[in-house]
């Protein structure tokens, strides 16, 4: 019997509700949590149940309220499902232009938004007339008959789904470690590295900045820019880690496991920390391995059995968004919009003070160094400061003053980085310690470059800005074109701090401008938001970087089998 007709609640009302909240509130949060789980600094046991509670109750809920309104109850029903079909296809095959699997703000195109809704309102209204035509020509109990099974079925897919995607999850490091803002802007009078890392920083934002502003590096004394430079890889992970070990990484191993290796392999850090420098870093701890937490002066600890939710509320606000980026049409994701470290903040309580998040913007970083300003301690002979900040990563709200600016470009975001590095640096100036310090500024990556084809379509170069010790004040900044890549960029933090590597190449500003050197590219090919990251294929550019036409393909890709995103079960296909 398909009704209980005592409490006028049918079955299929409430599967066709459990369909469409659990789809909304549940799957698809959970989706992209797992998927990136390294993104977020909250463990899986202080989400999941709090989701899934509050998908049965409001299905529950509205359940009880429908059966209010019985002649509208079928109405109700045929709308929420045909609802939740759309939203649950949008997920799956319909964010192709997505191209990110967090919800950074990306503007779409008009053919994309209008073609996005034209699909929805076909599937909405072809689904609601033919539900409408089974309660008008058949009877009531088939068309909930119809109801109940469509919506079983999708929920029995969706879990299965949920448990594969559970199966397959990264470990979550539960360490209570964190890398804290411990002597963030505290240096040695003696001798300093410091390696900032603008997220996302392409070379183009910097062009687009000086053809408007040609004094933008203007207080940047001691400098050479190097425009014709590029990365080595096209995203944060595995690029962060890359640049603290050199090593290579194909996704042929879970995160974990790269990162471990990566740093076994790797003497950089050890180096460095057998000079007795003070070594702080300031990025996500996921990006650092076990065996170097011993070298790493600003590491710390806490009760991670302390953190709990800040509110459930809170948190199904937060994965609501997540939800509503992932599963409404392109015309209404910018309202959805969102970055990590803000959920992470909002979702979580008893999470230290002094946290070192990349942020939603730099505010925070430069409210510390206005706050703190720059101090030198004595007993540091030397020291050695990563800082990775957001940058003009997609998502930005920063602009050129480096005031809040919902509508900032990514240029205008440079700008305030910019500005932001200057008042760092007159505070070096101030102390004395600015001409004898090594500086570096660059990007994790450019502009990531996605398309349906799997291919560049532009060079993503990088920003990169080198100062030497002993160029300071009285040398104005030079440009040079020599072709440079980061891996010229170890040598000059092993010979500022007076070690010798020959493993490790030559420096950079060792590199001329007519040398002939080939540099190579790995670029992470993502088919869409949903089915994440397909292959990591190798460019190989000759020539000058600016110019699209000196890359090109060699032909050597890997599979991604492992990665922080959601990982694809197609293969490229090079035929």
């Amino acid at each position: 019997m398909i009704k209980k007709t005592h409490n006028k609640i049918s079955y299929s009302t409430i599967f066709v509700n459990f369909f469409f909240f659990l789809t909304i509130l549940f799957f698809t949060p959970m989706e992209i949590y797992i998927g990136n789980i390294s993104e977020f600094s909250f463990p899986p046991d202080n989400v999941w149940w709090i989701l899934l509670i509050f998908a049965v109750l409001l299905s529950v809920g509205i359940s009880i309220i429908e059966s209010l309104f019985i002649k509208l109850q079928d109405y109700f029903n045929c709308i929420l499902f045909s609802l939740g079909v759309c939203f649950y296809l949008q997920r799956l095959f319909f964010n192709s232009h997505l191209q990110t699997l967090t919800g950074e703000l990306i503007q779409f195109s008009k053919s994309v938004v209008y073609s996005n809704i034209i699909i929805w309102l076909l599937i909405f209204s072809s689904l609601f007339s033919i539900l409408m035509y089974l309660k008008r020509s058949k009877s009531i109990q088939f068309l909930h008959s119809t109801l109940l099974i469509a919506a079983a079925e999708l929920c029995v897919i969706q879990f299965l789904g949920f448990g594969g995607a559970i199966i397959n999850m990264e470990d979550y490091s539960d360490d209570d470690i964190y890398l804290s803002t411990s002597g963030e802007f505290e240096l040695s009078p003696k001798n300093n590295v410091l390696y900032f890392i603008l997220d996302t920083c392409d070379g183009q934002f910097v062009r687009e900045a000086l053809e408007t502003d040609p004094d933008l590096f203007s207080e940047f004394t001691g400098f050479t820019y190097y425009p014709n430079a590029t990365t080595t890889y096209s995203r944060t992970y595995p690029a962060i880690p890359y640049l603290l070990t050199k090593s290579f990484c194909d996704f042929s191993k879970p995160y974990k496991s790269y990162i471990d290796e990566a740093y076994e392999k790797s003497d950089f850090l050890n180096l460095i920390s057998a000079h007795d420098t003070d070594i702080r870093i300031y990025t996500s701890t996921h990006y650092l391995s076990h065996s170097v937490y011993n070298l790493v002066d600003n590491l710390s600890s806490y009760d991670s059995g302390s953190l709990q939710v800040l509110s459930p509320l809170n948190l199904i606000k937060s994965m609501i968004r997540i939800s509503g980026y992932q599963g409404m049409p392109y015309l209404l994701k910018p309202l959805f919009s969102y970055t990590v470290e803000p959920i992470n903040r909002n979702v979580m309580k008893n999470i230290p003070e002094d946290y070192f998040t990349k942020g939603t913007n730099e505010f925070e970083f430069s409210k510390r160094l206005n706050k703190q300003g720059v101090t030198t301690n004595d007993s540091y002979d030397s020291a050695f400061r990563f800082y990775h900040l957001f940058g003009p990563h997609p998502g930005c709200i920063m602009n050129s003053e480096a005031h809040y600016d919902p509508n900032a470009t990514q240029v205008d975001t440079l700008r305030g980085d910019i500005k932001i590095l200057n008042e760092y640096f007159s505070y070096m100036k101030e102390l004395g310690i600015y001409d004898n310090s090594t500086i570096i500024i660059t990007a994790d990556h450019g502009n990531q470059n996605e398309s349906e084809d799997l291919l560049l379509h532009q060079p993503p170069c990088c920003i990169m800005l080198v100062k030497e010790a002993g160029k300071g004040s009285s040398f104005e900044i030079q440009t040079s074109s020599s072709p440079v890549c980061q891996d010229d960029l170890f040598s000059v933090v092993l010979n500022a701090l007076g070690i010798s590597s020959s493993k490790y190449g030559e420096a950079i500003y060792e590199i001329s401008e007519d040398s002939a050197r080939d540099r190579y590219y790995y670029h992470t090919a993502q088919i869409n938001a949903t089915n994440g990251e397909v292959a990591l294929r190798e460019y190989k550019i000759s020539g000058n970087a600016e110019d699209f036409s000196n890359w090109q393909l060699t032909g050597k890709y890997w599979d991604i089998i492992h990665s922080a995103n959601a990982v694809s079960k197609t293969r490229l296909n090079t035929q």
